[in-house]
């Protein structure tokens, strides 16, 4: 049996040279799109969320009455131009605070009015159960 060397050096050198411009073009998108560097994040106040009952609102500070654990406590806020507010905001509303600390102070992000909920009646029912008949 004969072989031909010259047809398995012309594949093998083929081969090669595809070899060779295939990892010489990996290694040009490589330099010309590095992988992008990670961006630096920006570290947030931690936002905090409380109800209760407004006493006391001017212009620029709120204090409610809340529940914690039980207990009812005093809260202070400051409300600032950034403030969100919505809804009637006077003594005796209501409300649900966003806000965040900063240097021992807590500053209001929000302030919305709470939904009141309608007192249940008592002894009536929407469901009326059908007679067995």
């Amino acid at each position: 049996m004969k072989v031909d060397y010259s047809r398995f050096a012309l594949i093998a050198a083929l081969m090669l040279t595809l070899r060779v411009a295939s990892v010489g073009s990996q290694n040009d998108k490589a330099k010309s799109n590095p992988p992008a560097a990670p961006q630096a994040k920006t570290t947030q106040p931690a936002t905090h969320f409380t109800q209760g009952t407004i006493t006391s609102i001017d212009g620029n500070r709120l204090v409610i009455n809340r529940q914690v654990r039980g207990k009812a406590e005093q809260a202070a806020f400051t409300l600032n131009s950034q403030t969100q507010r919505s809804g009637t905001l006077v003594a005796g509303t209501h409300v649900s605070v966003q806000y965040r600390e900063n240097n021992n102070e807590n500053i209001a992000a929000a302030v919305r009015e709470l939904a009141s909920e309608a007192p249940v009646k008592g002894g009536k029912s929407a469901y009326k159960p059908r007679s067995k008949s």
